[in-house]
């Protein structure tokens, strides 16, 4: 049967051809068309601006990951990380020996330190991870572990005098 209908559509299709369909044939389907029509514009729309605030989103991201400044190497890190718990661990001990005030006059000279590491940090993440301001970076930290050490050698030194006058006064 699908052979005869498509044999009589080939025979008759100059006839097919010329037929034209009326204005209200063509005005009934430019309605169904735009109804239908009416809802892909406005989600491609949507999706447009999806799209164009995702790329701003993206795009500002980026940019703000760019300001951070170079990251510092993991030895430096594993570096940096040592020092500053040693020398957490002497400003512990020699809090404990003093006395608030006495402890406060004890680390001026460190806490001038930290404010310059502080600085060269910002520095070093400026300059684009230049290895004079990372070499600076570590020097201060040795510094102030050098200064805190002698420090305690100078708590304990007085300690040691106050222990040897109470022994030769006791005898």
């Amino acid at each position: 049967m699908g052979d005869q209908l498509e044999k009589f559509i080939m025979d008759n299709r100059e006839a097919f051809d010329t037929a034209t369909p009326t204005d209200k044939t063509w005005s009934k389907i430019d309605q169904r068309l735009t109804k239908k029509g009416s809802v892909w514009p406005s989600i491609w729309k949507v999706a447009a601006m999806l799209f164009m605030a995702s790329t701003i989103f993206l795009m500002i991201d980026k940019n703000t990951d760019e300001k951070e400044g170079p990251i510092l190497s993991e030895e430096f890190t594993q570096a940096e990380d040592y020092y500053v718990t040693l020398i957490n661990q002497k400003r512990q001990a020699i809090k404990s020996q003093l006395t608030p005030e006495q402890h406060e006059q004890f680390l001026v000279e460190i806490d001038q330190l930290d404010s310059m590491y502080v600085e060269l940090k910002k520095t070093y993440q400026t300059n684009a991870s230049n290895d004079r301001v990372m070499d600076a970076m570590i020097n201060n930290l040795q510094l102030r572990l050098d200064i805190l050490n002698k420090q305690l050698d100078i708590l304990e030194n007085i300690k040691n005098q106050n222990n040897e006058s109470d022994i030769s006064i006791e005898i």
